[in-house]
């Protein structure tokens, strides 16, 4: 991409950040909840948010299906079946980024299934929420996600980016200041030394007016 041109979108992003932040959510209501996630439209995916509740707090996930419908998908029909109610953050790499969506809590679990690898333009900035993978396996994207507490040069097409979080930074803020093992540590780096826990994820709009 020329540097124009990521210029630009970088402007877009933080502009719809913005502009986004003030809305009133409220729950989806039940044909949203029920709704097969293949009859999703983009709109359907524009317009819904995740709340996800921590015992550090709350924050708002929103996603960017034009860019990465197939991995929004993903995310909705998990946050729909509970799976991500009850898993802890495995990873905590303090300035950078916080992990979650194990259910082994060892970085070697997901669904039981591999999601394709969406490759997109999106950058790495503070609040990006992007599909984590092993390194150098990008055919193995399940469940596990992350999101940046900084911006990194990081290319996307090594780990897909795909939501952002639209409000409660500073929870993540929070969460990226818990100690940690370090990175040397077994069997993963970077393990938290206190349990960080999503108590639940709900999928929300924004209030008609």
């Amino acid at each position: 991409m020329k540097a124009s041109s990521k210029i630009i979108l970088i402007a877009s992003i933080f502009f719809s950040f913005c502009t986004r932040h003030e809305a009133k959510l409220v729950p989806a209501d039940e044909t949203l909840v029920t709704k097969p996630v293949e009859n999703f439209t983009l709109q359907d995916m524009k317009k819904i948010r995740v709340l996800v509740k921590t015992n550090f707090g709350d924050f708002v996930i929103g996603f960017l299906p034009d860019k990465a419908p197939t991995l929004t998908k993903n995310f909705i029909r998990l946050v729909q079946q509970g799976f991500y109610n009850g898993l802890r953050f495995h990873m905590i790499i303090p300035q950078y980024m916080v992990i979650s969506g194990d259910p082994k809590g060892d970085g070697t679990g997901g669904p039981g299934y591999w999601v394709k690898h969406e490759f997109n333009d999106l950058p790495h900035l503070r609040g990006s929420v992007g599909m984590s993978h092993p390194p150098f396996a990008p055919a193995s994207i399940g469940s596990q996600f992350y999101i940046l507490l900084a911006n990194s040069m990081r290319e996307t097409n090594a780990y897909p980016v795909f939501g952002y979080v639209e409000r409660g930074m500073d929870v993540l803020d929070r969460i990226g200041a818990v100690p940690t093992s370090g990175p040397s540590s077994q069997p993963i780096p970077w393990m938290p030394q206190q349990t960080v826990r999503i108590e639940s994820m709900t999928l929300m709009v924004e209030e008609s007016k």
